[in-house]
């Protein structure tokens, strides 16, 4: 199986964690030492091993996606691998009643050595930065964006 593949496994067994927060099942795809970081955010941070990644990324999702009735992810173009490291663009849209949708966006780089995650990387886009400030401050005093 080639990285991508692979890769597009993780985001099928990342999306049942969502649902069941069995973090087990991710602990497959990353090395025990690999790192997790968010790029331009006001909740910026790198996250040091496996278990502080799980950790960081099940407090962001109860802090924010779970704050919402609907979550819809999807991908804004064909993912690329270059050598070791695969990229892809995407999307996430939330809506929750009383409030319009909310849509962010971003890429996610994955590089591997083998057929295991060693670096994860998030970087959402700045053009909405003012947007998602202005939802946030109308609809989202409930919310908490943050990994650490």
């Amino acid at each position: 199986m080639g990285i991508l593949e692979r890769f597009m496994a993780y985001a099928q067994d990342f999306e049942r964690t969502y649902r069941d927060d069995d973090w087990s099942r991710l602990a497959q795809y990353f090395t025990p030492d690999a790192t997790y970081e968010v790029k331009h955010a006001p909740f910026a941070c790198l996250l040091k091993g496996r278990d502080a990644i799980f950790h960081g990324t099940k407090k962001s999702l109860d802090g924010f996606d779970r704050k919402f009735t609907t979550r819809t992810v999807g991908v804004t173009a064909p993912p690329l691998v270059e050598g070791d490291t695969v990229t892809i663009g995407w999307t996430g849209t939330y809506e929750r009643p009383g409030a319009p949708a909310l849509t962010v966006r971003g890429r996610t780089v994955a590089r591997y050595a083998g057929d295991l995650i060693t670096q994860l990387s998030d970087s959402y886009e700045d053009d909405k930065a003012a947007e998602t400030t202005a939802w946030m401050r109308a609809h989202g005093a409930d919310v908490k964006l943050s990994y650490v």
